[in-house]
């Protein structure tokens, strides 16, 4: 049974790197075709999304027929519970990258406004915060976990800026207004892409330590 056990539980672990790897890729993609207006790239990144699904889907059933069949205990249990986590942040932030993408094409059929002043450095830093959650999860890294929490507050920060530069452009260039309303939206996405590493560094951590920190940041 060990055998079998742990050959199950590095499949496991190799779906999660794919499905991590798919779902940073489509992000930078969704990013990328919403600064140059390319609704092309943007219709691939919303198709895409399908993809990611089915592989969240193959991964739970997964994870819950290891449960079923061998009942592991401690470390291989949280390694269990921190995978479906894992696993359905990965696949949320792959279903906003294709929001992303679609506020993409719709911007491409407005009239043509300049991304909010910091976007791009927001997008990139969330980024990195995607790739370098899937970096801690394939080395198993609680330290690098808790220094990825720490990016956070810059993404927050920009946020909030970003988001205040948007109403005062309202005020002042009323007919961008429904281009504008558009990047306030995906602006939100951005963070929230943010907050979805952030979780995934936290499960990093309980999967390693057994401690929760998801409400003592």
């Amino acid at each position: 049974m060990t055998k079998h056990f742990t050959r199950d539980l590095g499949k496991l672990a190799d779906q999660l790197l794919i499905i991590g790897t798919r779902c940073e890729d489509a992000f930078g993609a969704a990013i990328d075709s919403i600064l140059s207006r390319d609704t092309e790239s943007a219709m691939h990144v919303v198709e895409g999304d399908a993809a990611i699904d089915k592989l969240e889907v193959e991964l739970e059933e997964d994870a819950l027929k290891i449960l079923a069949l061998y009942a592991p205990v401690a470390s291989d249990l949280r390694f269990l519970i921190a995978a479906i986590k894992i696993n359905n942040d990965l696949e949320r932030i792959g279903d906003i990258a294709s929001n992303i993408a679609k506020r993409a094409i719709d911007l491409d059929s407005l009239t043509p406004t300049s991304p909010p002043l910091d976007f791009a450095d927001m997008a990139q830093r969330t980024r990195v915060m995607v790739r370098e959650a899937i970096q801690c999860l394939v080395k198993r890294d609680e330290q690098r976990a808790r220094s990825l929490m720490a990016l956070d507050d810059k993404v927050d920060d920009l946020n909030r800026t970003i988001l205040a530069s948007l109403e005062k452009r309202m005020v002042e260039e009323p007919e961008a207004i429904p281009a504008l309303l558009r990047w306030a939206s995906v602006v939100r996405l951005v963070e929230r892409i943010a907050d979805y590493a952030t979780n995934i560094a936290e499960d990093i951590i309980y999967l390693e330590e057994g401690d929760i920190v998801r409400h003592g940041k």
